[in-house]
Order: structure tokens, then C-alpha cells, then sequence
């Protein structure tokens, strides 16, 4: 089985549940559980494809701080590769998850050592020990956006590694000009539905697909959330591949970083698209049923049976 490396951002989640709204000043509300895990999109997609039985290595910066032991201990726990976790002087980047009782969630974030991640916290022998290189929450890592991502994957595209991309929420409200660099190096682009309508400006996930692969992106994958996945290959093929309605969502965190686990995990077999698409939508569903971005994953072969006993759609 191929061997994944999930690069950047990294976060201590702090979640919260339920909450609908903030108290207000001077007054107290009692929640159900607040709780420390693991989160940001590298880390995220790498606990899941550890759960999996994947081999996968990480690559991120932390802070010289209980948070950053916490990641770092974690992803090791995990079964993650972790000699690309490298230790800086800024705090370990933080999120309180806001999961209202519908499931949904909001964020307040502080930046910290992934925005400071750059070019150089990669190290060659980790990379070159991988055969997929998956960047993960790009347009928060603020040193590595733009430039630095494109010569990345322009230098693991020349060491014959699949390029892959996920995006984040950008809260500089900058969008495409962060990214614009590093779209042609990428073998699969994969964004969700609402980050690819803030970068393009567009609606339809096809007019989005259509446009991200005319920027040089060879196969696209919009996540469009509760409808699954939608796919624009490099030959033209479209493939609509939706998820497992029936699952009721205890907590979204974590949803569209386990697809693209389960859809690396798919590649890192060999299967074919349509096949690693719908993996990456059993290994989302499974995710929301717990509270957490890891909690709810489960092995690859108990991801299979939910496979044969559930349908899509």
C-alpha cells in the first residue's frame, strides 16, 4: 500500500457542545462537555488515515508547549509517521469549536505555528519515503501559501509523488491569490463546495470544476457536503458520488478532512476513482458520528462492512 504525507495545518481543538450562541457579558451558561482533541486539516486527514491502517507520515509545525506535546503525542498514537513534526517559537496553533445542536459548528481560531510553517519544515527523507503528498488547509498556512506551495509540489511532481490539495476557510478573506501559484503543480485539487465558490466567484460545483481544471488543476473534486462528492477527471469524466444520508450527524468537525482520508486511502490501494470516491464518502460518514474530527473513524475493514450494509444516497 502507497505511503501518504499529510503537510500542514495542525491545531489543539477545544469543543464545545452545545453551542448556539455566545452568553452574554458577566453571565454563565452550563454546556454538555467541553473537550481538548486533535484538529486542523493535516492532522485531521493523517489520524484518519492512521485509523484506517494507512501508512502515513505528518508534516506541520507545533509550539514548544503542551499543545504542541499534545499534537505531537497524539499523532503518534495514531500510528503516524512523526519525524516531519517539527517545534517552533510560536504558541500551538488553537480552535474552539462552536458544535451548535443541529451538529453544525463554528470556529474562533488562533493562528499561531501553522500559520509560521514554511517550505523549509519539510524534510526530504520524509518526503521522499512517501508516494502521495497531500497539503492540507491551505490559505491558512501563511508562510507556505502562494510560491512556496508551488515549488513544493513542483519539486514532489519531479520526485514522481501524486500532488493533492485541500483548502480552509480563509479568514483574511483573500482567496485565490493565495493559491493561484500552486493550482497548475496539482494532480487533484479537492476543496469544498463553499471555499471553491469563494475562490472562483461561481455557483455550480461543475462551472467551479470546470474552471479550476482550465488553471491547470488535472482532476477536481468539489465536496459538496450532504450531496457527497462531485469529480472532473483529467479526461473529461464525471462522477457524482453521494454520501450515507441515512447516518444522522452527531458532529461535522472533521467531515471533509475524513473524505479526503478515505479518498487517499482509496488511492493509496489503487482503486479506481469512483471506488476511492466512495470510500472517502463512507470514511466522512463515519466521522460524524462521533464527537471529534477522529473519534467516530473506524479500521479500513470495518469501514468496508458499513460499505456493504449501507447505501448511498
Amino acid at each position: 500500500m502507497k505511503k501518504i504525507l499529510c503537510i500542514g495545518s495542525i491545531t489543539t481543538d477545544i469543543i464545545v457542545t452545545p453551542a448556539d450562541s455566545i452568553p452574554d457579558p458577566g453571565t454563565l451558561r452550563a454546556v454538555n462537555s467541553i473537550t481538548q482533541h486533535t484538529g486542523g486539516c493535516a492532522m485531521n486527514a493523517a489520524a484518519a488515515l492512521g485509523k484506517l491502517g494507512v501508512p502515513v507520515a505528518l508534516s506541520c509545525r507545533v509550539g514548544r508547549d503542551g499543545m504542541g506535546d499534545f499534537v505531537r503525542n497524539s499523532a503518534a498514537g495514531y500510528g503516524i509517521d512523526v519525524r516531519g513534526v517539527v517545534s517552533g517559537d510560536e504558541p500551538t496553533t488553537v480552535s474552539v469549536v462552536c458544535v451548535s445542536s443541529t451538529g453544525e459548528r463554528s470556529f474562533l481560531y488562533s493562528p499561531g505555528s501553522s500559520a509560521a510553517f514554511t517550505l523549509d519544515d519539510i524534510s526530504d527523507e520524509v518526503l521522499d519515503d512517501c508516494d502521495i503528498v497531500f497539503v492540507a488547509g491551505a490559505m491558512l498556512l501563511t508562510a507556505f501559501d502562494g510560491e512556496p506551495a508551488a515549488k513544493f509540489f513542483q519539486k514532489a511532481r519531479a520526485k514522481g509523488k501524486l500532488t493533492v490539495m485541500d483548502t480552509a476557510w480563509d479568514f483574511d478573506d483573500v482567496w485565490m491569490p493565495k493559491i493561484a501559484a500552486a493550482i497548475p503543480y496539482l494532480d487533484i485539487f479537492m476543496p469544498s463546495v463553499d471555499e471553491a465558490r469563494k475562490l472562483t466567484g461561481l455557483e455550480d460545483h461543475h462551472d467551479i470544476a470546470r474552471a479550476l481544471r482550465d488553471m491547470g488543476a488535472k482532476n477536481v473534486i468539489i465536496k459538496v457536503g450532504k450531496d457527497g462528492a462531485y469529480m472532473l477527471t483529467a479526461e473529461g469524466e464525471e462522477i457524482d458520488s453521494p454520501t450515507y444520508t441515512a447516518i444522522k450527524p452527531v458532529d461535522t468537525t472533521g467531515a471533509g478532512d475524513s473524505f479526503c482520508a478515505g479518498f487517499l486511502a482509496g488511492l493509496a490501494q489503487d482503486l479506481p476513482y469512483v471506488e476511492a470516491l466512495r470510500l472517502g464518502n463512507a470514511v466522512g460518514t463515519s466521522c460524524i458520528r462521533a464527537i471529534g474530527a477522529s473519534t467516530g473513524i473506524m479500521t479500513l475493514a470495518e469501514t468496508e462492512e458499513f460499505m456493504r450494509t449501507h447505501t448511498q444516497g
